[in-house]
């Protein structure tokens, strides 16, 4: 009984630890639509949580030249049972040569409570599509309510329930170690015995019995050891990863704080010089007089005739 709840236990290690490193390296997925005389191609991140920041790549390529009159991508996410609009990009008249290409780069950030998927509807319409322009509608990144730092705390609480196996798995091992000398002593005794042929033929069979009982035993022993020593190999391979990963953010944020500092500096340096030039219009203005009018009084005297 202790043999199978150490193996279920192995089990739910193992899933868990794929889990975690799915987690740390999230694929990317594309969708490529093709119509109106234009390939409209979509990069997008196959997996995200709620309050993250996406980034996805829009390209347009015109198969020919053409016009393109309307582009309209609207991208919703489910917020409990309805849909909530989280990003809108639209072009409008815009002319395009044979093999044009027009990018995009979208980036907004999943609300709290987001969940299931994200939707998005592709409108276009150009002057090569007489008639119905063509309009899709297409499900992209999957929203996960649990995040890593969920799915590590649950591997460190397995982690530890694996230690606690293991150490139990060692004391049947000595437990094993102490029936296997058991057996060499009875298989001694057997032979001993058996020279005695007929007088202890019914200890020979009880004897006979219990060594296949602890031959069984040994080798479930066995088969439960090699699949331990494996998951314990794997486990050892996700921490190491799982250290790697963390080594990798840090210096990323070390980076970002970097240039946050010299970016405060320069706005430092430009308004100084800002109050400083301010200051010299100031002095400038005051030092010139203001303009005036000197007014002369004369008197005129007739002389006589």
């Amino acid at each position: 009984m202790k043999l199978k709840v150490l193996a279920c236990t192995v089990a739910i290690l193992c899933f868990l630890s794929s889990s975690i490193i799915n987690a740390n390296a999230v694929p990317a997925g594309n969708v490529s639509l093709e119509g109106a005389g234009v390939v409209v191609y979509l990069e997008f991140p196959e997996e995200a949580h709620p309050t993250e920041t996406l980034t996805l790549n829009l390209t347009i390529t015109a198969q020919t030249g053409l016009k393109l009159q309307n582009f309209t991508l609207v991208i919703e996410v489910l917020i409990d049972t309805g849909w909530q609009q989280v990003y809108r990009e639209q072009v409008l008249s815009l002319n395009m040569v044979q093999n044009g290409v027009l990018e995009r780069t979208v980036w907004f950030t999943l609300p709290q409570n987001a969940h299931e998927a994200l939707r998005c509807d592709v409108y276009v319409v150009t002057d090569k599509a007489p008639g119905l322009p063509p309009n899709y509608i297409f499900y992209i990144t999957n929203v996960r309510t649990m995040t890593y730092n969920d799915l590590l705390v649950n591997y460190s609480r397995l982690l530890a329930d694996y230690e606690l196996q293991l150490n139990r798995y060692n004391a049947l091992s000595l437990k094993y170690d102490g029936l296997d000398s058991t057996y060499n002593s009875l298989n001694n005794e057997y032979n001993s015995l058996l020279n005695q042929h007929k007088s202890l033929q019914a200890t020979f069979q009880s004897l006979n019995s219990s060594y296949l009982a602890q031959e069984a035993t040994l080798d479930a022993s066995e088969d439960d050891y090699d699949s331990l020593e494996a998951n314990y190999k794997a486990l050892n391979q996700t921490y190491y990863a799982i250290m790697d990963d963390s080594d990798s953010l840090r210096n990323a944020v070390d980076k970002r704080d970097n240039e946050l500092v010299n970016t405060r500096y320069l706005m430092y340096v430009l308004i100084v010089a800002a109050v400083a030039l301010l200051a010299l219009v100031v002095y400038l203005k005051k030092g010139k007089s203001d303009p005036y009018v000197v007014f002369r009084k004369e008197t005129v005297a007739l002389k006589p005739t």
